[in-house]
């Protein structure tokens, strides 16, 4: 099960996106079940050719860019369909030209699947490999003797030295708005823009009030030192992994100190001190891929597009096969 496959997370995309002007809801089931749900979306290829997508409710596809959904699966609408190839044949009747699959699981596309697919008239195309990144559930001191000394010293080992400049505390929020509005702050400083719209602050929201009732836990926590909140950090907690989602920070406010990278080191002790393992999920930093110099695992998930009809034949004309 994903977390991103969760009803708390599927049922607030629908809340807050459902009725968008530009998606078009199918309920496939019948039954008011977001899990059993996928909507047609309109939009163009290279900002020229027009297509509509079909998409899996609680993902955003192409310039529908919202919050990301990662270790995506096809569970509860083959559970519904009762099968690939039943679920092949209830897809197929819809008005797609590409059904995108972003996000996926390792096995959820496999050569029985491009095989299925290509029965029906549809074809895999060019599926891309994106490394999420996890740190497993260790021992801390097994777990930090693996890094590399200036890991170890820029993750954990400089505390020591922040708490030179003042009492250094942990705090959690339970306002999502507060905490919202401070990583906003922060992704302004650094990138020059927020990092969450209104409309994607309230459907987290709604997510973190409802992942409780399905035995999450959202951590909105900030880092202060001598007060003065320096650095933000979000994750949820779930079925055994602490998912960071979020963070923000100052930038060179303190000499020889990342605050972003002991913020995580806090968290990463944190995690493996109550037997969870810490995923980074997705994405490289700014500067560098920090992920992979402190994860022990990676995991290659997928994103493709199923074409058909003369999107199909356009995309082999480009050689994407």
């Amino acid at each position: 099960m994903s977390l991103f496959r969760t009803l708390a997370w599927v049922q607030s995309w629908v809340d807050i996106w459902g009725s968008h002007p530009r998606v078009t809801l199918i309920d496939l089931g019948g039954r008011r079940n977001p899990l059993e749900m996928v909507y047609l979306l309109d939009h163009r290829i290279k900002g020229i050719i027009p297509v509509t997508s079909l998409v899996v409710v609680g993902n955003g596809f192409a310039d529908f860019n919202l919050p990301r959904a990662e270790y995506n699966n096809l569970d509860s609408l083959l559970l519904l369909a009762g099968g690939r190839e039943q679920l092949f044949k209830e897809l197929i009747r819809l008005p797609w030209n590409q059904w995108a699959l972003t996000d996926l699981s390792p096995g959820v596309i496999d050569e029985s699947f491009s095989a299925l697919s290509e029965k029906f008239g549809a074809k895999v195309i060019a599926p891309k490999v994106e490394v999420s990144y996890r740190i497993k559930s260790d021992e801390i001191s097994r777990y930090k003797a693996q890094l590399s000394s200036s890991v170890r010293a820029k993750y954990f080992n400089r505390k020591s030295k922040l708490s030179e400049y003042g009492c250094i505390e942990l705090l959690e929020l339970s306002s999502t708005q507060d905490f919202f509005q401070l990583l906003n702050e922060f992704h302004r400083l650094r990138w020059g823009r927020p990092c969450y719209s209104p409309q994607s602050m309230e459907f987290l929201s709604l997510f973190i009030e409802r992942i409780r009732g399905e035995g999450g836990r959202p951590i909105m926590q900030l880092l202060q030192v001598a007060g003065e909140t320096v650095s933000v950090l979000f994750d949820v907690v779930w079925n055994g992994v602490r998912y960071n989602f979020q963070s923000g920070y100052f930038e060179n406010k303190f000499p020889q100190i990342a605050l972003g990278s002991l913020h995580f080191g806090i968290a990463i002790e944190q995690a493996l001190a109550n037997g969870l393992a810490y995923d980074l999920l997705a994405g490289t930093g700014k500067n560098s891929n920090y992920k992979q110099k402190i994860a022990t695992d990676e995991i290659n998930m997928i994103s493709t597009v199923l074409a058909r009809g003369w999107l199909k034949r356009l995309y082999w004309a480009y050689g994407k096969k």
